[in-house]
């Protein structure tokens, strides 16, 4: 610390027959500690501080300084501690920027400046602040600038060497206090905020499960009143079928009716699959399945759309034309594959422009059916992350999102993958690999 010096003039600006000691250095650090480690803000701190320095009667300082702290995002001092500073003082001082005057010189070069008087390169007039001495100390490290501690000497008196290490163990411990306030701040901020957030994830997930349990009785509800009157209109089609005096466009409707009502009712339990599907509680009744008829089917149903657009449809097996006596077998549930079928090729169809040409290549390995559903036009980049995710779309007027969602869902359910590829000169591919089964070894 500092050492016995001459005699230093009294904050009168006489001289005083008391020298800096040792103990006295001691006394003064160690007081900023035991300040720095009660309860008290960072203002509260560095104005228990500025009290400290200034009204030490032993130091060769007038009683009166201020604190400055940088602020990062303004880029600029800001006064945080002072005393004795006049209201003109105050309003002229309130905030520095880098380099302005000396407590932002100081800031700027990381060095302590001490003057005999305002200079010219104090921006701020002689008149405005009186005369006076300054001796500016940065707070900081060598990677950042935490604020300035601005003392003023007494007249005529000039630090030795033994008083500016003082003066830096002063800034040392300043900025040390400064530092774990910062620090603490941001810590309770941190627990704050994640005290918060715990909150809002707890308050959105009685809101999904609200929600989940809402949309379970609603859909309890309506596939109960969808499936009572569509098995009346099943069962009534059914019986008039049974009659022998049916002319064929009558026979032709009611058959039209009849599947119809099949094709809705499997549906309305479709949708309780896939509610069980998300919940991991579908029991899966998996058989062997042909899907060459179920992919015909889907595109008969569409053949309008088709013809409208004057699209291609490509249907191939290992790479050549599907013919009438040809099979492809895969094990599944054939509601389940003409759902997730259904909706892939449907969304081909709809993603295409008018001349395109939509190819379902459908091949096998031992282990795996593969199927895979092209289209030339490219999936929309907002969208390619996250296309198999739940009501996810693009360009649909009346799309739902639910699409591919439940198509992944199926595939995945089927024991199977999904995967999608899409590029402006490939246009878009949906790769699917369902399980064959297992076959017996010879020996």
């Amino acid at each position: 610390m500092v050492t016995p010096n001459a005699h230093l003039p009294d904050h009168d600006g006489g001289i005083s027959d008391g020298t800096i000691t040792v103990q006295q250095a001691n006394v003064i650090i160690i007081r900023l500690l035991q300040l720095s480690l009660e309860p008290l803000t960072l203002a509260e701190y560095l104005d228990e501080v500025i009290y400290v320095l200034t009204a030490t009667p032993w130091l060769p300082i007038r009683n009166m300084g201020a604190i400055f702290l940088w602020h990062e995002q303004d880029q600029h001092l800001k006064l945080a501690a002072h005393v004795n500073l006049t209201p003109e003082h105050l309003a002229l001082c309130h905030t520095i920027r880098l380099g302005q005057c000396h407590c932002g010189q100081a800031a700027l070069s990381r060095q302590m400046i001490v003057t005999d008087g305002l200079n010219a390169q104090h921006v701020i007039p002689q008149q405005a602040l009186g005369e006076h001495r300054d001796c500016c100390i940065p707070l900081g490290t060598e990677e950042q600038i935490w604020g300035v501690l601005n003392l003023y000497p007494l007249p005529n008196h000039h630090f030795n060497e033994q008083e500016f290490t003082f003066l830096r163990a002063i800034s040392s411990t300043l900025t040390s206090a400064i530092i774990r306030f910062d620090q603490e701040l941001r810590l309770k901020e941190a627990a704050s905020k994640a005290e918060e957030d715990a909150r809002q994830i707890a308050k959105q997930n009685e809101e999904l499960l609200a929600a989940d349990r809402l949309r379970a009785a609603v859909e309890h509800i309506s596939r109960h009143d969808l499936k009572t009157p569509l098995t009346g209109i099943i069962s009534f089609a059914d019986m008039l079928l049974e009659r022998q005096d049916l002319d064929d466009d009558l026979r032709k409707g009611l058959e039209i009716i009849l599947n119809s009502g099949y094709r809705s009712l499997h549906m309305i339990n479709l949708s309780l699959y896939l509610f069980q599907m998300e919940q991991g509680t579908y029991q899966l009744n998996a058989e062997m399945i042909d899907l060459i008829p179920v992919i015909n089917n889907i595109f008969r149903e569409l053949a309008q759309q088709i013809n409208k657009m004057k699209i291609i449809v490509n249907i191939t097996l290992n790479g050549r034309p599907v013919e009438k006596r040809d099979r492809f077998l895969f094990l599944g549930e054939e509601l389940l594959a003409y759902s997730m079928m259904a909706n892939l090729i449907k969304n081909a169809v709809e993603a295409s422009q008018a001349g395109m040409a939509i190819t379902v290549a459908l091949s096998s390995t031992l282990s795996h059916a593969c199927i895979q559903i092209n289209n030339a036009q490219p999936v929309a980049p907002q969208i390619k992350e996250t296309f198999f995710q739940k009501f996810i779309t693009h360009g649909k007027k009346y799309g739902t999102g639910l699409g591919t969602f439940s198509a992944k869902l199926i595939a995945e359910t089927l024991k199977g993958s999904i995967t999608m590829s899409s590029s402006q000169t490939a246009g878009t591919t949906i790769t699917i690999l369902l399980p064959l089964p297992q076959r017996p070894r010879q020996e």
